[in-house]
């Protein structure tokens, strides 16, 4: 292990992440607990096939590594990791006393409270990476994520709030996609950058895949193929045609210069148009649209199965007697309230 080459590809703190480095590479669970998402290959097993590991087992998998590769950083490489069975594999972490460093990928759903952020922060998670996508409502909705963007800022404020770092895997040139809506998402991203919900984020351009709902049936999501022919696993990618006509090429450089500087927590007043050589149409969405999201009070529920627990040492504790007269305890039987003057 000593010999094991660290290297920082880039500035960016999760791509960072990745390469500087070494960590232990475990699953919580086979398959994707959510598996809708339309761009991906949820046909095939390896998502829609989901099978959660019991969190005892997780944790004792982790200390086995630990004792074999004298690290105790760990990666779970989930494709979603659920919700649920991180909390118990952040009690049992707790419950064994064991100091480790983890981060995962996960949806950006409302399950994650702040509540659950503080305690996966004490067992040592540091960083969560999630699929932000085209942060536009009615492309997620497309998408079939699941979130929209108000929760999405809910929850990455969450985690940000409870010291864990928190990477958006964003996309552009979904089908049907307006240039108006990738101006659009751009914003959403700029004011969660700007808002300090977001540390680290990187755009990707749609690919249309064999086995996912896009690959399978592209007359719903108006796109066309070039070509029948499905390639090996690793290569399925399928060329098609978008039938909105949109050049989605000519956005990438600005995307990810734009978003570069925003990492940096610098160019939040320029306004968009600065940072393209084409003319664009105007932003629509308001510009306090993610400061007045974080602003709403999120309803807080205890569900009756909750549990406390408690995350500080031992606590003080003090003792004391309290005596109640005869004619107060006569009172109080009585329910009568003594006259004061």
């Amino acid at each position: 292990m000593d010999r094991y080459i660290s290297v920082i590809e880039i500035v960016n703190p999760m791509h960072r992440m990745w390469s500087d480095g070494r960590w232990n590479e475990l699953t919580m669970a086979h398959g994707c607990y959510w598996g809708k998402c339309t761009f991906c290959d949820i046909s095939l097993d390896y998502i829609k096939v989901y099978e959660p590991v019991d969190a005892k087992l997780i944790v004792d998998r982790m200390e086995e590594l630990i004792l074999k590769t004298r690290q105790n950083g760990f990666h779970f490489v989930d494709e979603a990791a659920p919700p649920a069975l991180m909390r118990e594999v952040a009690l049992e972490v707790l419950r064994r006393q064991i100091s480790v460093s983890w981060w995962t990928n996960i949806r950006f759903e409302k399950s994650f409270t702040g509540d659950l952020c503080i305690l996966l922060k004490a067992s040592g998670c540091i960083a969560v990476s999630g699929g932000l996508e085209v942060a536009f409502d009615r492309l997620l909705k497309l998408i079939d994520k699941g979130v929209s963007a108000e929760q999405v800022a809910h929850v990455t404020r969450n985690f940000t709030e409870a010291g864990i770092l928190v990477h958006a895997y964003l996309m552009y040139g979904y089908p049907t996609q307006t240039v108006q809506e990738t101006v659009d998402s751009l914003e959403m991203v700029r004011q969660l950058f700007e808002a300090g919900v977001l540390q680290s984020g990187f755009w990707h351009q749609f690919a249309m895949t064999a086995h996912s709902p896009v690959g399978i049936y592209p007359e719903k999501f108006g796109v066309v193929k070039e070509a029948e022919a499905i390639g090996t696993f690793a290569n399925n990618d399928i060329n098609y045609i978008d039938k909105t006509g949109i050049d989605h090429d000519k956005f990438s450089f600005v995307l990810k210069k734009s978003l570069y500087n925003f990492m940096h927590g610098i160019c939040f007043e320029y306004k968009l148009q600065d940072w393209f050589d084409f003319k664009i149409p105007k932003v629509t969405v308001p510009s306090d649209y993610i400061e007045k999201a974080l602003r709403k009070e999120t309803k807080f529920a205890i569900n009756p199965t909750a549990k406390v627990v408690w995350l500080g040492g031992k606590p003080d504790t003090e003792s004391f007697t309290k005596h109640i007269s005869y004619a107060d305890n006569i009172l109080k039987k009585r329910k009568v309230t003594p006259y004061k003057n």
